[in-house]
């Protein structure tokens, strides 16, 4: 980004001029002397954020311009209706969209691709354009437009406290990982409201095929899969945030009296949950917050129909081999005596295409894996210098699986919650694995749980695969 503002021999913001030690700038009525305490306009995103850099600040996350503008307007100075305000989030779908049947998606999504959000309004901006909840659009490189920029930044330590069970766990153990050598925390971390946000941006990525292979596979398998259910039948999803792929089983499954969503973040969970309620009225919905490798029991008064477990994308990936087939006896037990369940893997493959899906061109993931920092530094009071880290995707053949690595650049010492943490130079955080399957090692997998594979289908490459376990 800074190599177009060198390359492009950019020195100020668009339309201003130097005359002699003093700057002016075009207006509508002519050149005009800067007014310093008039909001910047015309600088790019890579302005903006090199400011922000400069400043100590950051640029916000657009659902973090979304929550202030919502919930504290009256709290912000020139919030609407001065310049359009970059934001540090990719232009995806918004959390929770799916298109309609014989929307030109495909053609939408290709000339959306690269675009970062921007919010807030400019002067010149239509009345009804002003408003919180309006999404802009631009390149990072455009300057034309009446594009300005609004620092955030995290709260300090010194105010920052742990006020629930879910901090304090996230406090425990991160501190825990972080006393290890080497450094590793667990992925389930990455869920707050603004991770579930990243990694929904993520899932629609060129780069990121599971997703897409997933959800056309799932088309395919979900009428005969669903025809096993029998009346009456339960779906509990473990780990769901979004929910998008249950609507293709429960559009397969009419006949379903319930679904269970489990997740470890509140917010998306009781927003996916109220979704699905508004889309499937006759459907009881319960949702469960909480980390589904720890769950006692199931809610009481579901149904008496079989239970069905869904537990799409992969993510048995993340597990350990013992986690995986701890969660899968696990599951067996909660579902109970003539359970299935649906288990999305996704397949060994070229490393090159790995590769590229964990570590895409956007940023979008290192965003991603960055955010547990911020959220470290939110919750906990940390100090971390979030971009003191970079992002490190690394294929571990011996063990086939993808490892996400934060990685030190420089020696620092991180205080959270008054431990002191130290790093050297290089010294990675190992986040997250994505372990990569064949159809034997799913079926030993599951052989090891106490289920059996009924059915197992490959889809097209990028390949990914459904198993429907049965006890």
């Amino acid at each position: 980004g800074w190599g177009t503002v060198k390359t492009e021999g950019w020195t100020a913001p668009l339309y201003w001029s130097r005359d002699g030690e003093s700057w002016r700038v075009m207006t509508l009525a002519g050149p005009r002397a800067v007014d310093p305490v008039a909001p910047v306009r015309h600088v790019s995103l890579y302005e903006a954020d090199a400011y922000a850099r400069w400043a100590g600040k950051r640029l916000p996350t657009e659902a973090e311009w979304e929550h202030a503008g919502r919930t504290r307007p009256d709290a912000l100075s020139n919030l609407f209706g001065e310049v359009w305000q970059w934001t540090a989030s990719a232009y995806a779908p918004y959390p929770g969209f799916a298109p309609t049947e014989g929307t030109a998606s495909e053609y939408n999504g290709k000339f959306m691709a690269n675009q970062v959000v921007l919010r807030g309004g400019a002067f010149a901006t239509p009345e009804g354009h002003a408003r919180a909840t309006y999404r802009n659009f631009y390149y990072p490189h455009q300057r034309w437009a009446f594009t300005g920029l609004r620092l955030a930044w995290d709260q300090p330590s010194e105010s920052a406290r742990v006020t629930d069970d879910d901090s304090a766990g996230f406090r425990d153990d991160l501190i825990a990982g972080l006393s290890r050598s080497p450094k590793r925390t667990s992925p389930k971390w990455f869920y707050d409201a603004a991770g579930s946000d990243l990694f929904e941006a993520i899932t629609r990525l060129p780069e990121y095929y599971p997703t897409r292979q997933e959800a056309a596979l799932l088309r395919a398998v979900a009428p005969d899969w669903a025809a096993r259910f029998g009346p009456g039948a339960t779906m509990v999803e473990f780990g769901s945030g979004a929910s998008e792929k249950t609507r293709i089983v429960l559009d397969a499954a009419p006949d379903l009296a319930g679904y269970v969503p489990i997740d470890i973040s509140p917010d998306a969970l009781e927003a996916a949950a109220d979704r699905i309620r508004d889309a499937y009225p006759a459907l009881e919905v319960v949702p469960v917050t909480g980390d589904f490798l720890a769950l006692g029991d199931l809610p009481a008064g579901l149904g008496a129909g079989r239970k069905v477990g869904f537990f799409p994308g992969s993510t048995i990936g993340n597990l350990t081999q013992d986690e995986a087939v701890g969660f899968l006896t696990g599951a067996r037990r909660l579902l109970g005596d003539d359970a299935l369940f649906v288990l999305g893997v996704d397949l060994v493959k070229d490393p090159a295409v790995l590769i590229a899906a964990y570590d895409d061109a956007q940023g979008v993931t290192a965003a991603f894996n960055r955010n547990l920092l911020v959220r470290a530094n939110r919750e906990l009071g940390a100090d971390f210098d979030v971009e003191a880290f970079a992002h490190l995707a690394v294929w571990d053949a011996a063990a086939s699986r993808m490892e996400m690595h934060l990685q030190a650049t420089r020696p620092m010492t991180v205080t959270i919650a008054g431990r002191q943490i130290a790093f050297t130079g290089g010294e990675t955080i190992h986040t997250e694995n994505s372990r990569k399957f064949t159809e034997q090692s799913v079926r030993d997998l599951a052989a090891a749980s106490g289920w059996r594979v009924a059915d197992f289908r490959e889809g097209p490459s990028p390949s990914v695969a459904l198993a429907l376990l049965e006890t």
